[in-house]
C-alpha cells in the first residue's frame, strides 16, 4: 500500500478548525486515498486524540472507512464504494 500525502488547499485551511465543514471538505479532497490518519486530523484542525470524534462525525455519512497500520503509521482510507480501489489495503473495514 502506498501512503499518500494529505491534500488540502487554502479554502480548507481558512475554515474553522475541527468544524464539520472543514472535516467534510478535507474528507472530500482525500477520498479514495490511503493517508496517514494523524496528518488527516491535523489538516481537519483536530488533534490525534480526537480521532474518535472524526469517526463519530462520519458514522451516518455514506462513506466506507478502512483503518490499517503500515509500519509505524496509522492509515485511513475513505471511499464511497464498499471495496477499496487500492487492492493493497490490509486493514479492517470500520464502516
Amino acid at each position: 500500500m502506498r501512503i499518500k500525502s494529505v491534500l488540502r488547499d487554502k479554502d480548507i485551511l481558512n475554515m474553522e478548525e475541527g468544524s464539520e465543514e472543514r472535516i467534510m471538505a478535507t474528507l472530500d479532497k482525500n477520498l479514495d486515498r490511503a493517508v496517514n490518519l494523524n496528518s488527516l486530523l491535523r489538516v481537519m484542525g483536530m488533534e490525534s486524540d480526537q480521532r474518535l470524534d472524526l469517526l463519530r462525525a462520519l458514522i451516518k455519512k455514506p462513506y466506507h472507512i478502512w483503518l490499517a497500520n503500515q509500519g509505524n503509521q496509522d492509515v485511513i482510507y475513505i471511499s464511497h464504494v464498499d471495496q477499496p480501489e487500492d487492492e493493497e489495503i490490509v486493514g479492517f473495514m470500520w464502516q
